[in-house]
């Protein structure tokens, strides 16, 4: 029972957020929302900023925890676009709140997690240090959580659509040549 509450409060929180700004969302409008009283609530959370935290965790986890990676970048990545893309409105209302870390973090945490999962069966068969390979984890992670930011800091817009396949084919057609590179690169 103790998951259903709060897989229910959060999704009550995240629906919420498509309408309201986080600091307009109540405790109030969350339990009138999933039904249940508020002291359910704050058995769970002691606020709507933990709250908050706990929904980016959850997906977090979530994410993680698939046992079977999707066969391409792509797949994958909009696998783990899921949240971002399924709640546009509640992700840009968190961008624009004090709260904004918890989102950054999110992203940040997840496509270093796609990177690293891609980067490493590119690089099976090479040998390299593992700065190297850090070094190009960073280099499409970076490219990855700067893109999404500035998408979400534009309003996420429509012709920004294909911003994930677009990611993917870039992470796609040079990962071999990056992989390649730097097994031979020194410092």
């Amino acid at each position: 029972m103790t998951k259903l509450t709060k897989k229910a409060i959060r999704s009550s929180f995240m629906e919420l957020l498509k309408t309201k700004s986080l600091d307009k969302v109540t405790v109030k409008d969350i339990v009138e929302s999933c039904e249940i009283n508020r002291n359910t609530f704050y058995y769970y959370y002691s606020d709507i900023y933990e709250l908050l935290e706990d929904v980016f965790q959850a997906e977090t986890d979530k994410v993680m925890k698939e046992e079977e990676p999707c066969t391409t970048f792509y797949e994958e990545y909009l696998r783990c676009a899921t949240l971002i893309l399924g709640y546009k409105e509640a992700v840009i209302h968190i961008y624009n709140s004090k709260s904004r870390d918890v989102l950054e973090n999110y992203i940040e945490t997840i496509s270093r997690y796609l990177v690293r999962q891609f980067v490493e069966k590119a690089a099976q068969g090479y040998t390299m240090t593992e700065e190297n390979l850090q070094y190009i984890c960073d280099f499409y992670s970076f490219s990855i959580i700067g893109t999404t930011l500035h998408w979400i800091h534009e309003g996420m817009p429509p012709y920004r659509v294909n911003l994930i396949k677009r990611c993917a084919d870039s992470f796609e057609v040079t990962i071999e040549n990056m992989v390649r590179l730097y097994s031979t690169y020194k410092d």
